[in-house]
């Protein structure tokens, strides 16, 4: 899995490409989420769309990460996201707990809206 972040205005994005799995490369994204709410960045979107497969370990992932967001008074989208991304999330019934958009401009936008 890779892992790649930018800042765009109030919102912290993060792209992930690959499989999402779980393993080493979850230390890492931990890592960003923590220092993310340390830096009081604690808006934050996901951009799934060069995911190519997730499994329950990197569904463990989003939901730890999406738990220390909104306890910190922030919250995480996701974007971008294609269908055998989407269909573990619909399984498990976690589309009714995360919030998805079909752009990161979309979910940045909806930040903006909350501020207003």
């Amino acid at each position: 899995m890779g892992i790649a972040q930018k800042d765009q205005g109030h919102v912290l994005v993060i792209e992930l490409e690959g499989e999402l799995m779980g393993g080493p490369e979850s230390d890492e994204f931990r890592s960003i989420i923590d220092d993310a709410i340390k830096n009081e960045k604690n808006r934050v979107v996901i951009d799934m769309g060069k995911v190519n497969w997730m499994n329950s370990s990197g569904l463990g992932m989003l939901m730890s990460a999406l738990t220390s967001l909104r306890g910190s008074g922030g919250d995480l989208k996701l974007a971008n996201m294609t269908e055998r991304v989407r269909r573990p999330i619909q399984i498990t019934r976690l589309d009714s707990v995360f919030d998805e958009y079909d752009s990161v401009e979309d979910a940045v936008r909806t930040f903006a809206e909350t501020e207003e």
